[in-house]
Formats: structure tokens, sequence, C-alpha cells
């Protein structure tokens, strides 16, 4: 089957949306858990989490096996996996029993997902093409989830979210034919590039594990933050789905722009913008002023995202560190919300404001020297 056809693209894109339900839903399932099932507020942002740790892991641990088995098998695995999970989660109420289904959901099904979908569009000739339309579809379905499903968790508690995505991975299943029934076998590689050090590679997978650590204790909290600065839960839910919405030109900007001013300006720039919009969501606020906030910090995020991910792939001669970009994003969507958690208080999300602005400087430090390195080989 060819990987280049646009019923294999768009079915991939699809997966890969399947791949981060976990992430784009998190600020609903966190308010969910507290407003519907009556969690602590550390324990209403440990389990979307939890389950984003095991999208992480099933991600990384598809290292091992996407070169071995069959696409379209794993992705129908993954389809029956997220069903089954969503539709047993929505009729629990016990934080443990949740916890556990929801890491199993990521882990085997979402983490799966996400896996064949990344197998399918590094195949691909386009391949930075199809990536954007991948982040362009994600990002549409984080805007979707916001406008939509508040009302519904606000009516029908967890179940109000659950039973749709299990809808939506149903209605995706007939792509499964365009999904290649084989794999290519293992990519080939000169032995200078086989030998070539992955350090800064490394490096750079860190920086960006650690700056979506910072992201993803702000994002696990958003929507508890705007309540808490007297929002209702279904006007901050519509106020994250505006800002979503707007956030998208964060892609387009990053694409118009480039290399053209290398790494370093653009990636500082949005980093400290970040922050500062980070720091600004907190206390009381108006639906505009949290929807406004929302916007700059998801804006400069999405910017940031595409010099993140070229940094870890151009500095990655083998393409050995590259696959595991997934598993950072998600890894560190997980330890964003657990290490908040730690600190939080009843009512004050205050520790994810600050987790959110310690990261993104770190990032900036750890970022520097690769970036730097990548701009002496371009010279």
């Amino acid at each position: 089957m060819d990987l280049n056809s646009r019923g294999t693209v768009f079915a991939a894109i699809l997966f890969g949306v399947i791949g981060v339900f976990a992430l784009m839903t998190q600020p609903l399932s966190a308010i969910a858990f507290k407003d519907a099932l009556n969690f602590e507020g550390s324990q209403a942002t440990l389990v979307p989490a939890i389950e984003i740790l095991g999208v992480a892991l099933g991600s990384l641990v598809a290292v091992a096996w996407v070169r071995k088995v069959s696409w379209r098998t794993a992705g129908a695995f993954a389809i029956a996996v997220v069903i089954a999970g969503n539709l047993l989660s929505a009729i629990q109420t016990d934080f443990t029993t949740l916890a556990i289904i929801r890491f199993a959901t990521g882990f085997f099904g979402q983490g799966t997902a996400f896996a064949v979908a990344i197998a399918i569009i590094s195949g691909t000739k386009d391949t930075e093409r199809n990536f954007a339309l991948l982040i362009a579809a994600q990002v549409a379905f984080g805007v979707l989830v916001m406008f939509t499903l508040p009302a519904a968790i606000e009516k029908w508690g967890y179940a109000g979210l659950m039973i749709p995505l299990a809808v939506l991975t149903l209605l995706i299943a007939p792509l499964l034919r365009f999904i290649p029934g084989t794999v290519a076998g293992p990519i080939a590689m000169s032995s200078e590039a086989a030998n070539s050090s992955i350090v800064p590679a490394l490096i750079a997978l860190l920086a960006m594990l650690v700056w979506c650590t910072g992201l993803g204790a702000v994002w696990g909290s958003i929507q508890l933050i705007g309540t808490a600065g007297g929002l209702t839960a279904v006007d901050a839910g519509y106020a994250l789905g505006i800002s979503t919405a707007v956030a998208i030109s964060g892609v387009f900007i990053a694409s118009a722009l480039g290399n053209k001013l290398g790494h370093i300006p653009p990636v500082m720039v949005a980093l400290a913008i970040q922050a500062g919009a980070i720091w600004l969501l907190k206390g009381e606020m108006t639906f505009f002023q949290f929807a406004a906030t929302a916007a700059i910090f998801q804006i400069f995020w999405n910017l940031t995202g595409p010099y993140m991910m070229g940094a870890v792939a151009l500095n990655d001669a083998s393409g050995r560190v590259s696959v595991t970009i997934p598993a950072a994003q998600t890894g560190g969507f997980f330890l964003g919300p657990t290490i908040a958690a730690v600190f939080m208080t009843e009512n004050s999300y205050i520790s994810a404001n600050y987790v959110g602005i310690v990261c993104c400087v770190l990032a900036a430090v750890i970022f520097v020297p690769v970036a730097l390195r990548l701009k002496k080989q371009t010279a």
C-alpha cells in the first residue's frame, strides 16, 4: 500500500488525533472529576496525567514493535481498546479504578494509535507537510471538544466526555482499510549516521521534555484555574475553545518563519511570552481576560513546538532519537500535572503556574546549546 496515498495519510492523521485524546481533553477531564465525581483538586488533575503517562509509555514501547507488527492489526487493537476503555470509564466513580482503566486505555489504545500515525507519516515523501496537517487536525479536535463537550459534561458528568470519544473512535474505525497491512523494513542509514553521537539529539529531546512538563502543569489545571477565577465550567470551556481556535495561528507563524531567524530567537521570544501568560493566569478573571491570556499562551506554545521537534530531528543523524518525540511530549504532560499536584492545595492552583514558568526557563537554558550547534552546522 502506498503510504503517500490520500486515504492512508488521512487515516494516519485521524489516528494521530486518537493519540492525543487524553492530552486535548485534559482540562475537561479535570473539571469533570472535580465537579461530577467530587474528587479533590490534586486527584482531579492526577487521573488525566496518569492516562497521559500511559500514552507516553505506549508510544515509547512501540519502538520495539512498529517495524515488526502489522500496522493495520495494531490500529484495530488500538481502536478496540479506546472504545472499550472509554465506555467502561463512563460508568466508574472510584479514583483507583478510573486511574487503572485510563492508564491502560492510554498505553494500549492511544499510545498504539499515535505510534501507527507517526510511523506512517514518517515514511511519506512530504513528511513536514503531513506532520503540519497532523498538528492542525489535533488542534482542530481540541477546538471541537472545548466547544461541544463542556455542556455534555455538566449534564452527564464524566460519561459526557467518554461516550462521545468512544463514538468518534468508532467513526474512525472504517479508515483501517487505508492503514498498511504490512510494514516497511528498518530504515537504512549510512555508517556515518549510524556512528554519529546522539547526545545533541538527546539534549534537544530533554529540552522538549522539560518544556512539555511546564505546559502539562498549566494545561492540566487551566480550566480549574478559570473556574477558581470566577467563571463557570461551561464558560471556561468555551473560552478555551476560542483560545485553541486562535492558537492554530502559531503553527502557521512557525511555518512562515521557517529557519529565516534560526532556532534561538523565535524559541526564546516564544518561551518568554508563554511564561508571562502563565503568570497572568491567576486570580479573578473575566471571560475575555481568560480567553485572551489562554490564547496568547497557546499561540506561542504552537509556535515553539516545530522548532523543538526540528532541533531533535536535525541533531539526530541516525534517526534513533526522533521516534521518541511523542513519548517526550506526552511524558511531559504527565510529569507537569503530577509535580504541580504535590504542591496543590484545595481551590489553589498556583503551583501549576510556578511549575510552568520554571520549566520555560529551564527549557530555554537547555535548548540554547543544541540550537547553537545547528547554527554552526548551517554556517
